[in-house]
C-alpha cells in the first residue's frame, strides 16, 4: 500500500473540521487513521533523513499538529468551564428548592 502525503493532509483537514464542529469522537477516529497513514509513509520511505519536499511537508504538518492540539486544549478548557458553571447552577437551584420558606 502506498501512502501519499495528500491522503494524510486530507485526513488532517477532516480532523480540523471535526474539531471545529465539536465532534470529538470523529476527530479521534480520524486522528487514529491519520497516525496509521503517517506511520506507513515513514515506513515506506525508510528510516533515513526525508528528502527536501517531504521534509518541508512534514515540518508544516508538525506545526499544524501543534495548532490542532492547542485548539483541542482550548475547547476542552471551555467545555470544563461550562460544565462547572452548569454544576454551580444546579447546586444553587437545589439549595433554592430546599430552602425553608416563611410565609
Amino acid at each position: 500500500m502506498t501512502t501519499t502525503l495528500g491522503a494524510i493532509l486530507d485526513l488532517t483537514e477532516q480532523v480540523q473540521s471535526a474539531i471545529d464542529a465539536g465532534d470529538w469522537q470523529r476527530a479521534s477516529d480520524l486522528e487514529s487513521q491519520r497516525r496509521v497513514q503517517l506511520e506507513s509513509l515513514v515506513a515506506e520511505r525508510g528510516t533515513g533523513e526525508p528528502g527536501g519536499e517531504l521534509r518541508g511537508a512534514l515540518e508544516s504538518l508538525q506545526l499544524r499538529n501543534q495548532r490542532l492540539l492547542g485548539e483541542t486544549h482550548h475547547h476542552r478548557r471551555r467545555v470544563l468551564r461550562e460544565a462547572s458553571t452548569i454544576k454551580t447552577g444546579q447546586s444553587a437551584a437545589r439549595a433554592y428548592e430546599n430552602a425553608p420558606t416563611e410565609v
